[in-house]
């Protein structure tokens, strides 16, 4: 059931309860802004100097730039990441993303436990595992949830391991798209700066639960296409650094890397390849 189930396992019913009243709170704080009644909650704190963003369907969804802000500060020390979200006619995305992870931060929160062992190398001993993951990606253009896996080695570059993350089951999962309030999607093809929200779980079916510290600073190409087929060769990213970073850990892992691994099309369908 993984370290959640364990620890949760260990609290209290009063430490349980206290536990629960502060995700509430968490989710009334930020839909504050959202909801009339709750309004005068988001002036007290200070979110209702909005951002107005436009999503095709002609909703209006407001964004609070001091809570992203906050966020951003918080996400320097817990990496980078670059990835790219592709918008389909369906109503439906992909988002994949590259991240470099602090060493130091992926001791913490111990990604490889609870994980699952994809591949090791008996010569280097290098192995790479998966975490099932939810996230949230949040900027001043755009907010878009969904769930998946993180491929995670445990090769450390230049005080940095590699995770690469979102839809990447390999059988071309998508996620719907939701209007007006899950999901803001801008109108167009453009790159944004913004956070990514992160919560790690097994495939045990636990309830995903947002952890304000697994915060991490992203670059996000967003992308629209005529079908599927056109965006098996668009590039998760190109920076080619964290490509370079990918592909090491996979030679210290397999022996080698896939020429086409950089592409939506090899983690999202498993194709190129």
């Amino acid at each position: 059931m993984g370290d959640l189930a364990y620890d949760w396992g260990l609290m209290t019913w009063k430490t349980k309860a206290l536990f629960i009243g502060l995700v509430v709170a968490l989710v009334l704080v930020l839909a504050s802004p959202h909801v009339v009644v709750l309004k005068p909650v988001a002036e007290g704190l200070g979110l209702t100097t909005m951002k107005t963003v436009y999503v095709p369907v002609n909703h209006t969804v407001y964004v609070p730039p001091q809570w992203l802000s906050s966020l951003e500060t918080v996400a320097s020390s817990n990496g980078y990441c670059s990835g790219r979200l592709v918008v389909l006619p369906n109503n439906t995305a992909w988002f994949v993303w590259l991240w470099l992870v602090p060493s130091q931060y992926a001791g913490q929160v111990n990604l490889t436990r609870p994980g699952y062992m994809l591949y090791y190398n008996a010569t280097t001993h290098y192995a790479t595992f998966y975490r099932w993951v939810a996230y949230d990606l949040v900027s001043q253009g755009i907010n878009y949830m969904g769930s998946g896996m993180c491929y995670i080695s445990n090769a450390t570059f230049n005080n940095y391991i590699v995770a690469m993350c979102g839809d990447t089951y390999g059988w071309g999962p998508m996620n719907t798209i939701k209007y007006p309030i899950s999901t803001v999607i801008p109108p167009g093809n453009a790159t944004y700066s913004g956070v990514v929200l992160l919560s790690f779980s097994g495939p045990s079916g636990l309830p995903f639960i947002y952890h304000t510290n697994t915060v991490i600073t992203c670059n996000v190409a967003v992308t629209y296409v005529s079908n599927a087929t056109a965006a098996l060769w668009l590039p998760v990213t190109t920076n080619q650094t964290l490509v370079g970073y990918w592909r090491s850990a996979g030679v210290l892992t397999l022996g080698h890397y896939d020429n086409y691994d950089y592409t939506m099309g090899y983690w999202v369908w498993d194709y190129p390849s």
